[in-house]
């Protein structure tokens, strides 16, 4: 014999709530039943324990439909592709192919242009790829109040300052003519400008950006 209580008949209650087939307010009305400390519902959700999960054993796996899987893989990896595409964008210097690195290589100053980047205010300007070292040459433009995001260096970072100020988060403010190194492994927090600046960069082509924030 079942209990009987306000709520429905306990035997009833215990195996719509064991297969979680009870709506959510419902089954939060039987969990703030049960924490009343009902020994009839308690005994009786009990007799379910390992039931429901033999059950699932029981049924063969029927593979998704695949529309709805594709659905479901795009919503798990749109989000991850969005991530990968804006640093793609913001790194534009990794789909560069090789210059030539046989005899001399001259690139003159009214050669190349000035290409964006997926970071605001942040322009570069081809100097020399070379993949087979994994090393970039190049200069960066940024507009006054642009900020470059946070990044680990896969190989040494030269950095030479042209014209105007950059500042290296708290740590220091460099103008032209100063210089830094960042060896291998280093981590360079967000580096800013304020009344803009033109640096040459010498680096990895394999510097990983941290996530964007959001």
């Amino acid at each position: 014999m079942t209990a009987l209580h306000s709520i429905g008949d306990s035997a009833e209650l215990a195996a719509l709530y064991a297969a979680g087939a009870m709506p959510a307010e419902q089954a939060a009305a039987f969990e703030a039943h049960l924490a009343t400390g009902c020994s009839a519902c308690e005994s009786e959700l009990r007799s379910y324990d390992g039931v429901v999960e033999q059950l699932s054993l029981a049924v063969a796996p029927v593979p998704p439909d695949a529309e709805v899987r594709a659905a479901v893989l795009e919503r798990i990896q749109g989000p991850r592709a969005a991530g990968h595409s804006a640093h793609a964008d913001a790194q534009v210097w990794k789909q560069w192919s090789a210059d030539p690195t046989e005899g001399m290589f001259i690139r003159r100053a009214n050669e190349g242009e000035w290409t964006e980047t997926g970071v605001a205010g942040v322009r570069v300007r081809r100097l020399f790829a070379d993949p087979a070292k994994d090393q970039i040459t190049m200069l960066v433009r940024m507009d006054p109040g642009a900020a470059y995001p946070a990044h680990r260096h896969a190989g040494p970072e030269e950095c030479l300052v042209l014209e105007g100020d950059l500042q290296i988060g708290d740590i220091a403010v460099l103008s032209a003519g100063d210089y830094q190194r960042a060896g291998q492994g280093s981590r360079h927090v967000v580096q800013s400008t304020q009344s803009g600046c033109l640096l040459l960069i010498v680096s990895s082509l394999s510097d990983e950006l941290e996530p964007l924030a959001g």
